[in-house]
Order: structure tokens, then C-alpha cells, then sequence
């Protein structure tokens, strides 16, 4: 992955009680430019953290990450957030704010275009079937238990062949999980 040209920080504030108190401007620009509606600073100000987080173990894993913020430890770690043509690597860093606030600080740190993945394209039609999505890797989830990158899960599952395509939900692989909370206890 080559090195993002401009470094992009994307910022969020939540208070004690897990609301959004303020995003930066590069968010909403972020937001604007990648079809995220949904995460414009008029839908997401006021709301509770855990309201945007659909899977329960990423909503647990968010919970244990705030909780060890709060005692005054910054937590870093990376993931990936593509857009459909190309592979997004960020860098978050969660750091405690006063009053048990926490600030989200997430910097590209590189990306590499690829082929469109008409899976990830917005407006797309779709099904009402759920497909998980990794929200470390972005590696896709099969009924066998498998998760795969995208690019193949796309050939796996035949959906280079479908009119309609599943909708996305994110959640997290096993691999991730375990090394996010590996890292959390070394904290």
C-alpha cells in the first residue's frame, strides 16, 4: 500500500456518557466525499457511540477500548476502510480528554487503487441479506465461517454474477478480535 499523499485525520469527540460532541471538519468533508449520509455532523451530534456500532462484539471491544482510555491510557491501533476502488489503511489513536471525554483520531496512512467493487459501490441495488464485513480488515464473512478479502469473497460467493447484491454490516473476525484484545491487556 503506497503512502496516503496528504496525511487525512478524521476527528470525534464523545463525552462521558458516549455521545458525539463534535467531529472536524475533515470528517464531514470525509463523509461528504464517500456517499456517508449517515455520518454527517447533523445525524450523528447528539447520539450515542454505541448507536452506530450494529455488531455486539465490536460494541463489547468499543467498551473495553473506552473503559482503559478512561483510566488515563491512549490506545492505538489500525485498520482498514476501503472505498469500492481502493484499499484505505488508517491509523486510530483514542486518547482521553478531561471530564472522562475521549477523542477519536483516525490518519490515513496509505492507499492503493484497485479494480471498482461493485459490492462496496453505494446505490448499487440490493438485497435484505446481510453481509459482514470486518471493520479491522475488511475481510468479508462466508457461510463456511471463512473470511475473505473482499475480492475473492466476491468470487466465492458468485456475487460478480448477481443483478442484486447483499447489503453490508460490519462486525469483526476472529483474528482481529483476539489481537485487539491481546493488545488491550498489554496496555
Amino acid at each position: 500500500m503506497t503512502p496516503a499523499v496528504q496525511p487525512v485525520s478524521l476527528v470525534y469527540r464523545i463525552d462521558s456518557h458516549n455521545r458525539i460532541t463534535w467531529v472536524n471538519e475533515t470528517w464531514t468533508d470525509f463523509a461528504r466525499e464517500n456517499h456517508g449520509k449517515g455520518v454527517l455532523p447533523e445525524r450523528v451530534i447528539g447520539t450515542n457511540l454505541f448507536a452506530s456500532l450494529s455488531d455486539d462484539r465490536v460494541q463489547g471491544l468499543y467498551a473495553v477500548i473506552l473503559k482503559r482510555v478512561r483510566t488515563g491510557v491512549t490506545v492505538e491501533f489500525s485498520y482498514r476502510c476501503d472505498a469500492p476502488d481502493r484499499r484505505r489503511e488508517f491509523a486510530m489513536t483514542v486518547r482521553p480528554l478531561k471530564d472522562f471525554g475521549i477523542e477519536f483520531m483516525s490518519t490515513m496512512t496509505g492507499e492503493e487503487i484497485r479494480p471498482s467493487v461493485p459490492l462496496l459501490e453505494p446505490g448499487h441495488p440490493r438485497t435484505r441479506t446481510l453481509l459482514p464485513v470486518c471493520s479491522w480488515c475488511q475481510k468479508i464473512a462466508t457461510p463456511d465461517g471463512r473470511w475473505l478479502p473482499v475480492e475473492e469473497a466476491v468470487t466465492v460467493l458468485q456475487l460478480d454474477k448477481a443483478e442484486q447484491l447483499p447489503d453490508i454490516t460490519h462486525g469483526i473476525c476472529e483474528a482481529c478480535l483476539g489481537e485487539m484484545l491481546a493488545k488491550l491487556q498489554k496496555m
